[in-house]
């Protein structure tokens, strides 16, 4: 009982999260000043229902989550993995430069793209390399809104596309090949990342379109058709709510 008051009482903040984040950007574009402390918690609320919500493969997410918040360590301090970029102070606290939040965001990305990698039936190895070409397409939707719509951080090199160089890609690839390989074997089901991970995806999509970053707002329908005909073509349902998975759980013993 207390674990469903905790997810519906996380489920309610986040859609509110949500839902501000995407009104204040359609009718302002910006965050309304003095709110800015509802981006970190937005990522934390939702790798918090992430956890929450998945049956398997917590262990790894948590350890996937610090290798890809230590990755942009070393990219911000050294410029080596994505080019040369820095954080504003946008999104606090911070450590070594970094958000600590960003944790989140790795955990909350590779939960989705895992999760959603099972449907496929793929060998482990090609699913790594699918997974880290995945992971780097949500990144052509997220990294133009962060930087131009919301001011997350600044590139000192900008590149082609909308301010961002190829090298970001070429990181994220790498990176994410490397978390997925990490965790080749590890299963990450239950409701919580496909639910939590799609809404993510829906927001900066709207965001984009607000800010008119058509390309990045394509890129966001993309990704969303692409899991509809997954799902459906897998005959898989639609996403259910993170709570119901504990009490499947229970009714199933």
């Amino acid at each position: 009982m207390k674990r469903r008051v905790l997810i519906y009482s996380l489920i309610c903040l986040y859609s509110l999260l949500w839902g501000g984040g995407v009104s204040a950007h359609f009718f302002w574009q910006r965050t309304p000043p003095g709110a800015q402390w509802t981006a970190p918690a937005f990522l934390a609320c939702a790798a918090a229902l992430v956890l929450l919500g998945t049956s398997s493969g917590r262990l790894w997410l948590a350890a996937a989550g610090g290798g890809g918040f230590l990755a942009e360590v070393g990219g911000v301090q050294v410029a080596l993995l994505f080019g040369p970029y820095s954080y504003s102070g946008v999104l606090q606290p911070q450590l070594a430069g970094v958000p600590v939040v960003m944790a989140c965001a790795w955990v909350i990305l590779l939960a989705y793209v895992k999760n959603r990698l099972a449907l496929l039936e793929m060998n482990q190895w090609v699913a790594v390399v699918a997974g880290a070409v995945w992971m780097t397409a949500i990144d052509l939707l997220i990294d133009p809104v962060a930087t131009l719509g919301l001011g997350y951080w600044v590139w000192h090199a900008p590149g082609p596309y909308y301010g961002v160089p190829f090298s970001n890609f070429t990181g994220w690839l790498v990176v994410s090949a490397v978390l997925l390989a990490a965790g080749w074997n590890v299963r990450v089901e239950g409701p919580g990342p496909r639910w939590v991970g799609l809404s993510v995806i829906v927001f900066f999509g709207l965001l984009a379109a607000a800010h008119r970053l058509w390309w990045p707002a394509a890129v966001a329908c993309a990704l969303c058709g692409w899991d509809a005909w997954l799902a459906r073509s897998r005959r898989e349902g639609p996403p259910e709510c993170p709570a119901e998975t504990g009490t499947a759980e229970k009714s199933e013993t």
